[in-house]
């Protein structure tokens, strides 16, 4: 005999709603408005709303994209507030293109190209406190960086440019990195010497520090940035809504649901996930309608994010379980629950 237990809004973003003994696991889907599928034999098409089509997979959420971009500031001025001189606005735009010429060989891979931005005798100092003396240093280096990280993305941003003598600037900045395997971007402040070298303008000392209480909140959110959206899930008899979007400039993403049955509201809450810079973890608090709440701990597992949760039901009792989820695509996850309990059961 099939047992169904309907679980409180707690226990669904812990990855389960409704589930039968013989129910492990369910997929969504992304859309302009979505619907998380509790109660779906793992053969069940998981259909989202609006035209899109029906999935036969184990279960599937469907979401709108949401890729913010970045803008970069300038500002034509000395850090005084000064105007740049006639001829200090020309060397600052040539310093700017060499920043640029910088960043599209860094991206590319060439060390060479690379090392060429540096003086013959430059140093450069990394975050750790490393130091590389002269350009072929500089150059090996890179290599050495480059062969171990084929792919990356590099995005400067610069803060001051300030000129201290005739050919000789000092700027001001910070970088984000960007790695596929690494989601979370890592960011760091910089100080560059340049100096004007027949005609050129190169770095004759770089030095890279952690910025000052850094704060890693949004960057390591990135890694979950796929759930925001609008998802949807349907079963014979019950749909599941959530929505998720980032809130609280970025620092945590909140996510809201709602579960009906038979066209009626049974349940909502919500789950807000942040970054827990104590543990170095992804932390999740939840709370539904009901008055039950929970918390748990996101992390990676391959292809796989895992979020291992505990909490208390309205009525008292204790509740815990596992979440598998995986990213299909742009527009499709599935969640798979195991080792469930309420009250010990």
């Amino acid at each position: 005999m099939r047992t169904t237990l309907t679980l409180t809004g707690v226990a669904l973003l812990t990855g389960v709603a409704c589930f039968g003994a013989d129910h492990q696991r369910d997929t969504a889907k992304r859309s302009p408005a979505a619907t998380v599928q509790p109660d779906a034999e793992p053969d069940t098409k998981v259909g989202a709303q609006d035209g899109i089509p029906e999935t036969d997979s184990d279960s599937e959420t469907e979401a709108e994209d949401t890729a913010p971009g970045t803008t970069e500031v300038f500002s034509e001025e000395n850090t005084v507030g000064l105007p740049f001189t006639e001829e200090q606005l020309i060397d600052e735009r040539a310093i700017r293109e060499t920043d640029d010429s910088f960043v599209k060989a860094y991206e590319a891979g060439d060390a060479a190209g690379v090392a060429a931005h540096f003086t013959e005798n430059a140093e450069y100092v990394d975050e750790s406190g490393n130091v590389f003396q002269g350009r072929p240093a500089i150059a090996e280096s890179l290599r050495e960086y480059f062969a171990e990280n084929p792919v990356r993305s590099l995005q400067l941003n610069i803060e001051t440019i300030r000129f201290i003598s005739p050919g000789v600037a000092v700027e001001d900045g910070h970088t984000t990195l960007t790695l596929p395997e690494n989601p979370a971007s890592v960011e760091s402040d910089y100080t560059t010497l340049y100096v004007k070298t027949e005609g050129k303008w190169l770095a004759a000392s770089v030095r890279d520090h952690a910025p000052r209480d850094r704060r890693e909140h949004r960057a390591q959110l990135q890694q979950l940035a796929w759930l925001q959206g609008d998802w949807v899930d349907e079963g014979d008899d019950a749909i599941v809504t959530f929505s998720c979007e980032a809130v609280d400039n970025g620092n945590f993403l909140l996510r809201k649901f709602t579960i009906l049955v038979a066209g009626q509201e049974a349940v909502s809450g919500t789950q807000r996930i942040g970054w827990d810079p104590l543990t170095g973890k992804l932390r999740a608090w939840i709370f539904d309608s009901e008055g039950s709440y929970g918390e748990g701990l996101w992390h990676r597992d391959g292809e796989n994010w895992v979020l291992k949760c505990t909490g208390v039901l309205a009525g008292g009792q204790a509740t815990s379980g596992t979440s598998i989820y995986a990213s299909i695509n742009d527009h499709t996850m599935t969640w798979q629950s195991v080792d469930h309990e309420i009250a010990g059961i």
